[in-house]
């Protein structure tokens, strides 16, 4: 018995170490079906070993009472066990750490994924609501809630949910933010899978209210719509509704006009002539949108309520704004990309801006305006600040009230032109570089057959100090090329090498 007593001792604690290792390891790094078996085999091997420890234990005999050197023995295997106890035991917390392995994302999943089965599935008879009933008995949902990005819901022609699409939040009594992701696919599961308290950046937006998608779909016709869709297909479809919240749209088809209070203020507000578009702008409303995944053949439906008409004129303005301010936080000039227009501030009240006029075949004509008001109101200071040379401008830059540069390409980016205004941009004068002068070019020069002619691709200036550079290429797309230099104010420059 002695001899079974000291053996499975030593065993016992083999099985408990390699138990503890394997536990650590499929926390650390997840794999159950391939851990498990060898959790379980040390599980039953310390199970097993120690109990016949300790049952031979008992039947020693006197004479095998512990002496000191046996004593010295079992303090070492006990150190040994909170040894690896703490060693593996540390580890095993240290998993369930968020991010730091696999046991905290499954911690995670028990504290946050919620399974809620969707008793009212079917939106002809409970609507939207059904599944804010269903979600709401489990979770206590927030009375008023947001939708980030979307509320999406797809359905069969019996009105039959086959799949939900969401991520809703809201405020609880205590104020705090509660999260919801929704997902739901009836192919897989008969319930919802919900995860809770999930990172959002939502800041409350009046135009992502959930509650104006209920309101739309209780007065509008879509399942009469759904119907028609039925009967003039030959195959069975699923059919969509989308909510995407308060949206803009540039065009009337598919547009229907839904009268209600979307935004439960009490006042029924906006147009439900959606004919101004024809005038151009837009029209601004909550809209739920219905529609048939993946078919080009069937327009989609859109029902809006509470429109708002936006004409051209105003919408310009607002984006002319949204460029000012843009330009003013940039170190360089920005393009309005919707008209061309480029912006150019100085600081916070004195800009410039380089306005499209004509366009044909590519290349633009611009006059030059400039703003004392920060971009409140501009005065036209220059009818043709390109002297008559057409194409893109390039770049529109300022370095005092009075000293500016402004840059103009060909459509095909392959040359351009710089012109150079002392007086704050009354007039430009068209910058001439010594081309003809130089006599060291690029390494591609050679490879490609280039002479200095071919250089005459201007980059806007760079300003260090009292000294401007400007690097010439053979077009817009390259980096290789020669650098000139003017420490003059651009009235005279010369070659300082080149760029490889």
């Amino acid at each position: 018995m002695s001899y079974i007593y000291k053996f499975c001792g030593k065993l016992s604690m083999v099985f408990y170490v390699f138990m503890l290792y394997q536990f650590w390891h499929l926390c650390q790094y997840g794999g159950l079906r391939n851990h498990f078996p060898k959790v379980a085999v040390g599980i039953f091997g310390f199970a097993f070993t120690l109990l016949l420890r300790l049952a031979a234990g008992r039947y020693r005999k006197k004479a095998d009472t512990p002496n000191g050197a046996k004593k010295k023995i079992l303090y070492a295997e006990i150190a040994v066990f909170l040894a690896a106890t703490i060693f593996f035991g540390g580890r095993i917390i240290y998993s369930a750490i968020p991010y730091h392995g696999a046991l905290s994302w499954k911690v995670y999943e028990w504290m946050h994924k919620k399974e809620i089965w969707l008793e009212h599935g079917n939106i002809y008879e409970y609507g939207v609501e059904g599944i804010l009933s269903d979600l709401d008995v489990s979770l206590k949902m927030p009375e008023e809630l947001y939708i980030l990005n979307k509320f999406q819901i797809a359905f069969d022609e019996g009105g039959k949910i086959q799949r939900i699409d969401a991520f809703l939040y809201g405020k609880d009594e205590k104020g705090y933010k509660n999260t919801y992701l929704i997902a739901y696919d009836a192919k897989s599961s008969d319930s919802m899978t919900v995860w809770t308290d999930g990172n959002v950046n939502g800041e409350y937006e009046e135009d992502m209210r959930l509650s104006p998608m209920v309101e739309i779909m209780k007065k509008a016709g879509w399942a009469a719509q759904v119907k028609e869709w039925t009967e003039n297909l030959d195959e069975p479809q699923i059919y969509e509704v989308l909510y995407l919240g308060r949206r803009s749209f540039p065009y009337g088809e598919g547009l229907r006009y839904i009268p209600g209070d979307a935004d439960g203020d009490g006042i029924e507000t906006g147009t439900g002539n959606l004919e101004q578009l024809k005038n151009g702008g837009e029209i601004v409303g909550f809209e739920v949108s219905l529609h048939i995944p993946g078919s080009e053949m069937v327009t989609p439906v859109r029902y809006i309520m509470e429109p708002e008409y936006i004409s051209q004129e105003e919408l310009q303005q607002e984006n002319a704004a949204q460029q000012i301010e843009e330009t003013k936080n940039a170190e360089r000039w920005t393009t309005d990309e919707s008209d061309g227009t480029m912006y150019f501030f100085l600081d916070s009240q004195s800009g410039w801006r380089l306005v499209v006029t004509d366009a044909a075949a590519g290349s633009r004509y611009y006059v030059l305006e400039k703003s004392a008001d920060g971009g409140t109101a501009w005065e036209r200071i220059n009818e043709d600040p390109f002297g008559g040379e057409i194409g893109v401008a390039e770049g529109l830059v300022f370095f005092d009230e009075k000293f500016g540069v402004i840059g103009i390409a060909g459509a095909s980016q392959s040359h351009s032109s710089l012109y150079i205004t002392r007086d704050g941009g009354a007039s430009f004068e068209k910058t001439e570089f010594p081309v003809s002068s130089v006599t060291e070019l690029p390494a591609q020069a050679k490879e490609y057959g280039f002479t200095a002619a071919d250089y005459d691709y201007f980059a806007m200036p760079e300003k260090d100090g009292d000294v401007l550079t400007v690097t010439v290429t053979t077009d817009a797309g390259e980096s290789s090329g020669i650098i000139f230099k003017s420490t003059d104010g651009g009235i005279t420059w010369e070659h300082e090498g080149i760029v490889n």
